[in-house]
């Protein structure tokens, strides 16, 4: 695991590759706080959905039982904060789930929506080189963030039409080996997630900053 990071030690059917180094294309996104800014600023046109709308679409896409997923168990968003875990219900009045880790199975995990990423199937497209990630690291099942250093590869899957991308090649922060180099590693594309702030991040939230009267016909 990544030097200084927690849940570092080896997991049952954890992923290890590597891949000779090439530099990345790291960039950033602070789509999380221009949000806010918009929300506390903007006026307000009567367009954006209802707090009552946002739970119901909530609700319909929520993870289901038995699902596995990304679930942030700690306070704090170090590496190591999201893991590898297993949906047992979703409660609708309260917008809540329990879940279950995926090495810990004696106890049951009460989580806030906001707190639960569903996985990807793969064939979402949502990576190009350069994006920053967080990832599970090999042979662990805790998610750590990383950059996309290489392009994906987009392949069809065989007796199907639908073109997937089968594994990511990235870079994990503090992964330098003794020289200082941060070797590239696979990870298969289910265990690639956005960081939070995209995954959360609505176009509802992007309220139009021009004043009332203002606006072009």
């Amino acid at each position: 695991a990544p030097p200084g990071a927690p849940g570092g030690a080896p997991a049952a059917g954890g992923i290890a590759s590597t891949v000779p180094p090439a530099p990345p294309a790291p960039k950033g996104c602070a789509r999380s706080t221009a949000a806010d800014y918009a929300r506390n600023t903007a006026h307000f046109d009567g367009m954006a959905p209802s707090h009552a709308m946002r739970k119901r679409r909530r609700s319909k896409i929520a993870a289901r039982p038995n699902e596995q997923v990304a679930a942030k168990v700690t306070r704090t968003d170090e590496n190591g904060s999201w893991i590898l875990a297993n949906v047992q219900r979703f409660y609708t009045d309260t917008e809540t789930y329990d879940v279950q880790d995926e090495d810990d199975t004696s106890k049951l995990i009460r989580l806030p929506w906001n707190h639960v990423m569903r996985l990807s199937m793969g064939n979402e497209g949502c990576f190009d080189r350069g994006a920053r990630v967080m990832a599970i690291f090999p042979e662990t099942t805790s998610f750590y963030r990383a950059v996309v250093s290489k392009t994906p590869v987009w392949k069809i899957q065989s007796g199907t039409n639908t073109p997937m991308i089968k594994e990511l090649i990235l870079k994990f922060e503090d992964d330098e080996d003794e020289h200082g180099r941060t070797p590239h590693r696979r990870v298969p594309s289910r265990y690639v997630i956005p960081l939070p702030q995209d995954y959360f991040y609505e176009d509802e939230d992007d309220v139009d900053l021009q004043p009332p009267g203002s606006m072009s016909p």
